[in-house]
């Protein structure tokens, strides 16, 4: 025996006409959603493209003082190293690695 769990089909009444002005208002807003959709992507995608030019920039800053850092680091840990295991300093040290 098998049990139908179906709902029954409700009575739908006939269409209702939406009113020409109501058509209006949301074909409007539709379009003014889309056309502000348009402009603030433009004005984003300049504001971020402005950002990674500025990003760009930077990077090379950031770089240069990231070498400067490694250096001076490599520098001292040579120095440390040369210390602890008893070994003369080489007369051209300064020459390969310039104290900061």
């Amino acid at each position: 025996m098998t049990v139908d769990y179906s709902l029954p089909k409700p009575e739908l009444g006939a269409p209702v006409r939406v009113s020409p002005f109501i058509r209006f208002c949301r074909w409007g807003l539709l379009f003014a959603g889309i056309a502000y959709g348009m402009k603030r992507q433009r004005t984003l995608e300049q504001r971020e493209t402005a950002h990674r030019a500025n990003l760009r920039a930077q990077k090379v800053i950031w770089d240069e003082e990231q070498k400067k850092i490694a250096t001076q680091r490599t520098r001292e840990q040579l120095l440390q190293l040369a210390k602890d295991v008893n070994v003369p300093i080489p007369a051209d040290f300064d020459t390969q690695y310039p104290p900061a």
